[in-house]
């Protein structure tokens, strides 16, 4: 193994370690993400890599995805996306820019702007 392969596999030890004593961040803690999601898009991914990635204004999508995960609002400035419970109702909304984690489980629906 190269001397710098060494130096890299340490480094990123030690990354690890300093993450795991630092613990996680809350939603409203979080750090940009790494989700990729077009302009005017609004994304979510769940822990099992499905992932949504809706666009049209009003229109409400069912994506599939359980357990924990992320969203990423990428829209225009100044709109919102909602999700919603699987009989219905509203469950919230994130405004554009932003970025958040949640338990997607109990969320059956998505509706862009």
């Amino acid at each position: 193994m190269s001397l710098s392969r060494k130096i890299n596999l340490g480094l990123a030890a030690s990354l690890l370690a300093i993450g795991a004593t630092l613990g996680t961040a809350q939603a409203s803690e979080a750090a940009p993400t790494a989700l990729s999601c077009a302009y005017g898009h609004f994304c979510g991914v769940d822990d099992f890599g499905n992932r949504f990635d809706v666009y049209k204004c009003g229109v409400r999508v069912p994506i599939g995805l359980s357990g924990p995960g992320e969203m990423f609002n990428n829209q225009t400035p100044g709109t919102y996306a909602e999700w919603f419970y699987a009989n219905g109702n509203w469950a919230g909304t994130i405004k554009s820019g932003a970025h958040a984690y949640i338990d997607w489980t109990p969320i059956w629906w998505v509706q862009p702007c």
